[in-house]
């Protein structure tokens, strides 16, 4: 088993491009060879569970990919989020086709819910995920991680959605170096933090739900309660993108304000500063609402620098 520690960032397709520019330059003008382009890849994905979301409830994914006429399954778990990165077990294997191998599940410890095995007489393939990837490697201040960049969709009978976005993958090192990098990222183009994997974004065509963090008990501390406010403001923000619906900004504006009186004044003045530029924004324009919020870069920027604090004060990672 791995642990897979990864912080993926919401990118609209208009900015693939420069995303990808960013970085094949910066590995032209890395001084070492520690930053280098990989292979594009052609990823297809089948995701598999019940017709009642057996797996999905108990916080599994199961999935098979086919890569260069390879396939590998592969089981992931739900895991947990540290303030905005996505922290999941993962355990893979070659397979000689595309046909799942459901004995391979022995060396996963799964939970009591589905010991018995009997769900595995009523799986079927739920939805897919068929993207590309580019894929850069890249080494900075004794950070490794995995830089890719994924264009296509998520379909199902339920309808679809687009994939677009990049992910930042922890492989040796530090994570606050994950945060370093990614503000470099987003002070070049507009990407913001986003908690839902490919595989929420299949269940959710389904479900047609938004999934919220648990609100933390009466009493809780002024840091619990601002790790939830994170996450209810990047919740709602990639609601609003999804759904096309900017009547949502009033939720992000309120989560902002209330994570805003957990913060620091620093960054309370930053979260402020930006609820200004929406206001803005709201008076400014018309049709195009989504398209402005979403090409501000201020949003990723701070989004980035609230869970460098917010990690730093409860995980005590280096900054």
């Amino acid at each position: 088993m791995a642990t897979e520690l990864e912080l993926k960032l919401m990118v609209q397709s208009e900015y693939l491009k420069s995303a990808s520019e960013f970085l094949d330059e910066f590995c032209l003008l890395s001084q070492t060879k520690t930053a280098t382009r990989q292979a594009t890849q052609s990823l297809m994905n089948g995701y598999f569970d019940t017709e009642e979301a057996t797996l999905m409830q108990a916080g599994i994914a199961l999935r098979i990919r086919a890569v260069n006429q390879q396939f590998i399954q592969t089981v992931k778990t739900r895991g947990s989020n540290r303030v905005g990165m996505h922290a999941r077990g993962e355990w893979e294997w070659s397979i000689p086709s595309d046909q799942l191998n459901l004995s391979l599940l022995n060396e996963v410890p799964l939970p009591d819910s589905l010991a018995d095995m009997a769900w595995s007489r009523h799986l079927l393939e739920v939805f897919r995920t068929d993207f590309e990837r580019q894929i850069w490697l890249i080494e900075e201040h004794g950070t490794a991680m995995e830089v890719v960049c994924d264009c296509g969709k998520v379909t199902s009978p339920f309808g679809e959605d687009k994939i677009s976005e990049l992910e930042l993958e922890l492989k040796s090192g530090d994570e606050s170096g994950l945060y370093r990098f990614a503000l470099q990222l987003a002070k070049q183009l507009p990407v913001q933090v986003s908690t839902v994997s490919k595989a929420q974004k299949g269940v959710r065509l389904k479900q047609g739900t938004i999934e919220f963090p648990e609100k933390p008990n009466v009493g809780a501390s002024k840091l619990a309660l601002a790790a939830y406010w994170y996450e209810v403001w990047l919740v709602y923000w990639e609601a609003m993108l999804f759904m096309k619906d900017d009547i949502l900004i009033q939720p992000v504006r309120h989560s902002m304000a209330q994570l805003a009186r957990c913060l620091p004044q620093e960054l309370a003045s930053r979260l402020d500063r930006l609820d200004e530029i929406y206001q803005t924004i709201l008076q400014t324009e018309d049709a195009k609402l989504l398209s402005a919020f979403a090409s501000n870069k201020e949003t990723g920027i701070i989004m980035l620098e609230i869970a460098q604090w917010l990690n730093r004060t409860s995980y005590g990672a280096s900054q």
